[in-house]
């Protein structure tokens, strides 16, 4: 795969910045295959920013269901204390 004008791509010092994330969890998501690594040169790592941002926004949407989902549960029990 080739860069792209189009594209915004983020190293691991512009992820830690711009997304309260380690540098760890930049690598982790790259070794797991979240995320695509792109090698401009032999001592640069790149990831595409939207991808990086497609992953912070199903985190968000899944922690969004487990609460409606634990909401609905209390509410079919009539348990409107628990958690």
């Amino acid at each position: 795969m080739g860069f792209s004008v189009h594209d915004s791509y983020v190293d691991a010092k512009t992820f830690e910045r711009d997304y309260s994330l380690s540098a760890r969890t930049f690598f982790l998501w790259i070794a797991e295959g979240k995320l695509t690594a792109y090698k401009p040169c032999k001592r640069k790592t790149l990831v595409k920013r939207s991808d990086v941002e497609k992953i912070l926004e199903a985190s968000r949407a899944g922690a969004d269901l487990d609460k409606i989902v634990d909401e609905a549960v209390r509410e079919v029990t009539g348990d409107a204390h628990s958690k």
